[in-house]
């Protein structure tokens, strides 16, 4: 069985979300991109990033968010969340950063709030037993419905930032 993946565009960035605190956020301010490869296994075991239309369950694709400051000012405050789509599976240790910035995830982590809610990894959630009871567990990485970086510091002028995360096809 193969899955189709859709080419994605720049225009639409697949529900990437940015958000700048303290400054009004032009489309110009910060040129951002959003692409994937799928993870492949070459002959000599060592690891390659391709370039495919398709992918099989079980097959591993790489996600990459790369943003660049287009203004003359730092820009501070930046919050880059992604989705982790339906019938995937987030790849915890598969997220990096090229800026210092705190790596989150986002699921149900307590059913006695609504919604869903952010977390530092590793990330624990709470569930109820049979008798009501609550319990805290390991987040399972099925679970995790996005992703985001806080970035620590400014994004200097003419800087980028590239941010990146790896699913499992269910």
């Amino acid at each position: 069985m193969f899955v189709q993946i859709p080419r994605t565009s720049r225009a639409v960035l697949a529900g990437v979300a940015l958000s700048l605190v303290g400054l009004p956020a032009f489309a110009e301010a910060l040129s951002s991109t959003f692409s994937f490869l799928v993870v492949e296994t070459g002959d000599d075991g060592q690891e390659q990033l391709v370039e495919r239309g398709t992918v099989r369950p079980g097959e591993v694709i790489h996600y990459q968010l790369h943003h660049e400051n287009m203004t003359e000012a730092a820009m501070g405050g930046i919050v880059i969340a992604a989705p982790v789509p339906e019938g995937v599976s987030l790849q915890i240790g598969g997220e990096t950063t090229s800026v210092a910035a705190v790596f989150e995830v986002q699921a149900e982590l307590d059913p006695e709030q609504d919604g869903l809610e952010w977390s530092t990894l590793p990330a624990m959630r709470k569930v109820a037993d049979a008798d009501g009871s609550l319990r805290e567990e390991p987040l399972p990485q099925e679970a995790v419905a996005a992703v985001r970086w806080v970035f620590s510091e400014l994004l200097e002028p003419g800087a980028s930032a590239l941010n990146t995360y790896r699913v499992r096809v269910d």
